[in-house]
């Protein structure tokens, strides 16, 4: 019980200082109470509005698609960054779980393409292309810095915390699943469009996301890569990487985009663009 209530005060907490909710915040924590209900005794997925006039399906074993109904915006802050700064262009979205990144910019995009190699995950992220007449592709693969097939996890349902087993032990089940690189792929289907910018949330495999773009960095210079960072993530290496490829790696501060050149907090987005573009930023 106090492991319970401590989770609930915690979610509670975020939904009422989360600054995309101000001027609604008892709006919102009666909708995560009803929610909870609902899907506990109801146990039928519901259709939510996002904040940019598009739709989302939220299944009651999805966090990431409940979080449209706790959060006018998920990530506020990071998305309203990358929005302000596409125009256009492709984006990649690389573990796009049920494809709420590519959702929340679908209008400032011309297109998108997502991968996402848990197969329940997968499929509802092109029901929610569907629902909104997008004809973003939704690819059912994982992309790391070679090519062939991995183990992958598979905790059930579309859990976004799933994640390659490449190096490390999992008590989670596991299924084998074919692997790209962002580059081969790219080659293999003919992309020739702009891609306007990268995200890539893979529970801690980040780097060898990157490691498997150098070409698509050095020719298609995307405006923008968001990745998530988290403590298990080597930063010296993600920063490596991306000085080899001329691109400026940074965090979003209250004072604007602060370049990092060294240790910074994980459980955030972090960014990187092009060396000669960072400054109009």
């Amino acid at each position: 019980m106090p492991d319970l209530l401590k989770k609930l005060s915690y979610v509670l907490g975020t939904i009422w200082n989360d600054a995309s909710n101000r001027g609604e915040r008892g709006r919102r924590i009666l909708i995560f109470l009803g929610w909870q209900l609902w899907k506990r005794f109801i146990r039928l997925p519901v259709i939510v509005a996002t904040d940019n006039r598009f739709r989302i399906i939220a299944y009651p074993d999805s966090g990431v698609a409940a979080a449209f109904l706790y959060y006018r915006v998920p990530d506020a802050q990071d998305i309203a960054f990358l929005r302000n700064h596409l125009d256009g262009g492709i984006l990649i979205d690389v573990g796009a779980n049920v494809g709420s990144v590519s959702l929340l910019v679908a209008d400032k995009i011309s297109g998108a393409i997502l991968f996402e190699p848990d197969p329940v995950a997968a499929a509802r992220a092109r029901e929610n292309m569907a629902i909104n007449q997008l004809p973003f592709e939704v690819h059912e693969l994982a992309v790391s810095d070679v090519q062939g097939a991995v183990e992958f996890e598979d905790a059930g349902g579309a859990n976004p915390c799933n994640r390659t087993v490449d190096g490390f032990k999992t008590t989670a089940p596991t299924r084998t699943v074919r692997r790209v690189t962002l580059d081969e792929f790219l080659d293999s289907h003919a992309i020739t469009s702009e891609i306007g910018a990268v995200k890539i949330d893979v529970e801690g495999h980040e780097n060898a996301v990157i490691r498997g773009m150098r070409r698509l960095l050095a020719d298609k210079r995307p405006r923008l890569v968001m990745f998530e960072y988290l403590q298990r993530t080597n930063l010296s290496e993600t920063l490596a990487a991306f000085r080899a490829a001329d691109y400026k790696t940074f965090e979003l501060t209250p004072e604007g985009p602060s370049e990092i050149r060294g240790n910074v907090r994980p459980l955030q987005n972090l960014f990187a663009c092009p060396r000669e573009i960072f400054p109009a930023l």
